[in-house]
This record gives C-alpha cells, sequence and structure tokens, in this order.
C-alpha cells in the first residue's frame, strides 16, 4: 500500500487529515501509530478554528521528523511544500480550502490529504 492509499485508508477510518498524513509516515519513522496519532489529535480542521490544513500540519511535521534541526537551517524543505501546497489549491487555510468550495469536508479533504502522502512520498525516496 503506498502513503496515499493509506493515508486515505486512516481518514476513512476517522483520524482527522494530520493524524492520517503523519500516520502514513509511521513505518518510516519508526513511530507506532499511537505516536501519530496523539500527536496530530489537535491539528485536524485547521487546528479545530479553520487555520492551517490538517494535512498541511501533518506534512509539516513529517518533514520536521526528517530535516529538523535544533537551529532550523533546514526550512526550505517546510517551504517549497508550502509553496506547492499553495500553487495546487490556492490557499493552506482550512477555512479557504474548504468553505468556499461550499462542499462538505469529508468530500474536500481525501484531495489534500492524498497530495501531502504523495509529496512526501516523493520528497522520502
Amino acid at each position: 500500500m503506498d502513503s496515499q492509499e493509506k493515508a486515505t485508508q486512516l481518514h476513512d477510518a476517522g483520524w482527522n487529515c494530520c493524524q492520517a498524513v503523519l500516520g502514513s509516515c509511521c513505518k518510516r519513522f519508526e513511530m507506532r501509530p499511537e505516536q501519530a496519532f496523539h500527536l496530530g489529535a489537535f491539528f485536524g480542521a485547521g487546528m479545530r478554528c479553520g487555520s492551517v490544513c490538517g494535512a498541511v500540519t501533518g506534512a509539516l511535521m513529517a518533514l520536521g521528523l526528517a530535516y529538523g534541526d535544533e537551529n532550523n537551517r533546514s526550512s526550505r524543505k517546510s517551504h517549497a511544500f508550502l509553496k506547492a501546497f499553495e500553487a495546487e489549491f490556492g490557499h493552506v487555510d482550512c477555512k479557504d480550502l474548504v468553505a468556499p468550495a461550499g462542499m462538505s469536508k469529508k468530500a474536500m479533504c481525501p484531495k489534500y490529504i492524498q497530495f501531502a502522502a504523495k509529496y512526501l512520498e516523493d520528497e522520502f525516496r
């Protein structure tokens, strides 16, 4: 199963967008799924207030696990992801991604989750 499928499966099982994206990377980081689920618990629905999309925060957490350092010298990795996500969807905030389309999160979120999971899969190859 690839990362997109794993992330979609997790989201379909009821995990939020952040948990689904971060959970799809557990094997790479030798992290127990429960750790990813706990870490991402309050980041779904734009940190529960429509702010930065949970798929985005999950991807940034994964990039931090892979490339982060105490001096943030690797911030170009986060900037590259944010730029790619915004180029694809026009925004990074949940409220801007979901509400204007007039569709439910259930209908909209899978494409954001799949984009983030695919980006990470390609990045970590």
